[in-house]
This record gives C-alpha cells, structure tokens and sequence, in this order.
C-alpha cells in the first residue's frame, strides 16, 4: 500500500506538483491570466479520474491536491523565460515525479502515468484555439498536440 510513509514530505511535493507542472505544459505561461483555464481543468478533473481509479498513489495524490484548496496557484519561482525552455523545465519535473514512483511503487507506474497523460490532456482541451467568438476553432491546437507528443513520449521512457 502507498500511504505517506513510503514517501517523505519532499516527494509528496514532487507527486503533487506534477499534475500542476502537466496543465502548465500545455498552457500559454508568457501570459499568467491565460492558463489559469487549465489549471483549475486539473484540480477539477483530478478528482474526477481519482475517484474511478484503482490506483492508491494516484487517489493519495488527488486528496493531498484537494486538500490545499484555497491556496494560490502561482507559476513556479524557477520557470525558465523562453517557451522551449519552460517546455523541458515542465516535462523534467514530471520525469522527476514518475522516477520517484517506478523507484518507491513500481506497481503505480502505469496508473500514475496515464493519470497525469488524461490531465494534460484535459487542461490542453479546457480551452478552444482560434476561431471567432467562440465560433469554429480547435478543441486542441496543434501546437498543444505537439507538446502532448513530447510529454507522452518522456514518460513513457520511465518505468
């Protein structure tokens, strides 16, 4: 069983950052009003995904997020300025994240994987791109594919 005590205080903030640093991924972090959309398309649809999960980390996971409810949602102090560097500066905390599960619950890989996937996902699809208001548009940009495609791709190489 995943419970607290396979975990130190330090890597459940890795754990619980990971999500956040998944939505921010695919959001646009030269303006801090514009991914506030896909944030909160994660802290909404965590609970969601956790509830019809069988996996104890992601649920752990998902009430210790929960639980801070309330608190600010900022930008990480140490995100790099330029986008390509933001991009691998998200995508290696989550790599962080999933190391720390292949190496303390190696059974959570998989379950935590597709968890934090389904919520970049989500936050990607929060948002409509381009159209006129509101009208046409694409529920997820190519862009926002792209970087779906990098994340996927880096996760997959743990575990």
């Amino acid at each position: 069983m995943t419970h607290t005590l396979d975990f130190t205080a330090q890597e459940w903030d890795v754990l619980e950052r990971a999500p956040m640093l998944a939505g921010l991924l695919v959001g646009d972090l030269a303006n801090p009003t514009s991914w506030l959309p896909e944030l909160y398309a994660v802290f909404n649809h965590a609970h969601a995904l956790a509830s019809n999960s069988k996996s104890v980390l992601v649920l752990a996971v998902t009430e210790r997020m929960l639980a801070r409810d309330g608190e600010s949602i900022d930008l990480p102090v140490d995100l790099p300025q330029s986008s390509s560097a933001a991009r691998a500066y998200l995508i290696a905390g989550c790599l962080q994240a999933m190391r720390l599960v292949s190496q303390k619950a190696p059974s959570e890989v998989e379950p935590f994987r597709q968890w934090l996937l389904h919520l970049a996902r989500t936050a990607a699809a929060s948002t409509k791109e381009g159209g006129f208001l509101g009208i046409g548009g694409q529920q997820i940009s190519n862009a926002e594919r792209t970087i779906l495609h990098e994340l996927e791709t880096a996760l997959n190489l743990v575990g």
